[in-house]
């Protein structure tokens, strides 16, 4: 019964497993899905993203004596194309955060599947903690507070997973 599990854990190593399983997660949920919906995908950084204007026809501004009153000197499509403005950049920011997810997850399945090399496969998921943890200090100081749990998450993968490809060999006895 060993040895049928030993032969197992040869051939399918769970720590590499388990960061090729992590290499599609960025490929395709953070990745491809991050590009192809980006509101959706911001809201796992607490970053609202809304498809249509809700801004109000005037704005209000501060007078003279210190008390908010209406304005009718800002129109409202100067209003209404600083929101879009704001939506756009928003929805770039996020798609960079998806390609660069998605850099990451063919870099892990390059040294994971083609090239086979354990030791660089450690580096390269060990090497996501770096993303992941600023990440996790972004959404934190901008960000939904609620949304860092799931930041939690990768800083752990990262270092469980990239620390042990990077620790035991492929004839440890833990195999």
């Amino acid at each position: 019964m060993a040895t049928q599990a030993r032969n197992f854990f040869q051939r399918f190593p769970p720590a590499e497993c388990l960061a090729l399983f992590i290499a599609t997660l960025e490929l395709v949920p953070f990745g491809i899905a991050g590009l192809s919906n980006p509101s959706t995908f911001a809201d796992g950084y607490g970053l609202p993203i809304q498809t249509s204007s809700g801004t109000s026809s005037g704005s209000t501004k501060r007078s003279a004596d210190g008390l908010f009153t209406e304005s009718a000197t800002e129109s409202s499509s100067t209003s209404s194309r600083s929101f879009e403005e704001d939506q756009k950049t928003k929805k770039a920011l996020v798609a960079a955060i998806a390609a660069r997810n998605i850099q990451n997850g063919v870099l892990l399945f390059t040294f994971g599947l083609i090239l086979r090399d354990r030791r660089s496969l450690g580096v390269a998921v060990a090497a996501g903690l770096v993303a992941t943890l600023a990440d996790t200090v972004i959404v934190n100081a901008y960000g939904a507070k609620d949304k860092v749990a799931g930041h939690y998450v990768g800083i752990f993968n990262s270092l469980a997973i990239g620390g042990s490809l990077l620790y035991w060999g492929r004839n440890d006895p833990l195999w």
